[in-house]
């Protein structure tokens, strides 16, 4: 006759089996993500305030503009290198001007180390923290960037800003009553 008690051995490796099942599955749901998930440290971005892109053969590395305000001039900051063995023409218009600047072959332009107004757009048309679209040619080609724009709040930037930073008179407290006794 055949014993209705289950077999503990059974019971054992049905439940080892039941746990590695449940444990097998836990894994897949908590590291699934990254089945379909790109890396995050395989995503290439511009780290600092300015853009990063290409215009030709040129490479434009952490463009911005400092200005004071709307309407005021604007000095462009960052690096532009150019890869090839000729020296390549820029040209950075801007709602109100136009910057012309000639990087070197297998060179770069700084726009920070120049001490003449060669970075400098006249009537920046948006307020600081806001984009500004500009458009950067190079031979034939045209190609429109929006450029952040900030202003010398950062003290890192404050040295850029045309006619110099002054920052905004910071609120001194007021006494409005008597005091209690």
């Amino acid at each position: 006759m055949k014993s209705d008690r289950i077999n503990p051995l059974q019971h054992t490796r049905a439940t080892r089996s039941l746990a590695a099942g449940a444990a097998l599955v836990a894994l897949l749901g908590a590291t699934g993500c990254s089945v379909t998930s790109e890396q995050a440290t395989t995503i290439q971005y511009a780290a600092s305030d300015g853009i990063v892109d290409e215009v030709g053969p040129l490479e434009l590395r952490n463009i911005l503009i400092i200005t004071s305000e709307e309407g005021e001039p604007g000095t462009i900051l960052g690096t532009v290198f150019n890869p090839t063995d000729s020296a390549v023409q820029l040209t950075i218009e801007g709602e109100n001007s136009t910057v012309d600047i000639t990087v070197p072959a297998e060179g770069k332009w700084v726009f920070e180390d120049e001490t003449t107004d060669d970075g400098v757009l006249e009537g920046v048309s948006e307020i600081p923290g806001a984009l500004v679209d500009l458009n950067f040619l190079v031979n034939s080609e045209t190609v429109e960037l929006r450029v952040p724009v900030l202003d010398g709040t950062l003290a890192e930037y404050r040295e850029y800003v045309p006619g110099g930073y002054t920052p905004e008179p910071t609120p001194t407290p007021v006494e409005t009553g008597e005091e209690e006794e």
